[in-house]
């Protein structure tokens, strides 16, 4: 196995390794992942572009969905969800609702 050694900025290097811990991963691993995602893309893998800097605060919508996230999972709200992951379930649903609806 190799060796690879980078410079990053340390902060930037802690933010990510407390990310990817968060995720149950070392950085090495995330590191590792990247460059087999790299080759299965012969690629980067991902889109790169110019920008002003790193966002690390929510957007206003980012911040009010965890919120919502949050209280139902404290119980605060009720989660009556209903969750589509095929078109097929989102008309089916859709079907339910309208004959409930009259």
């Amino acid at each position: 196995m190799g060796k690879l050694v980078a410079v990053v900025d340390d902060d930037v290097k802690a933010q990510a390794a407390e990310l990817y811990e968060s995720m149950g991963m070392s950085l090495s691993t995330a590191v590792n992942m990247f460059l087999r995602q790299s080759l299965a893309d012969n690629g980067i893998p991902f889109r790169p572009r110019r920008y002003e800097g790193m966002r690390l605060t929510p957007t206003e919508k980012t911040r009010r969905a965890m919120v919502e996230a949050e209280a139902k999972e404290m119980g605060i709200i009720a989660d009556d969800s209903v969750s589509c992951d095929t078109k097929g379930s989102a008309r089916e649903h859709l079907r339910q609702l309208r004959e409930g609806a009259r």
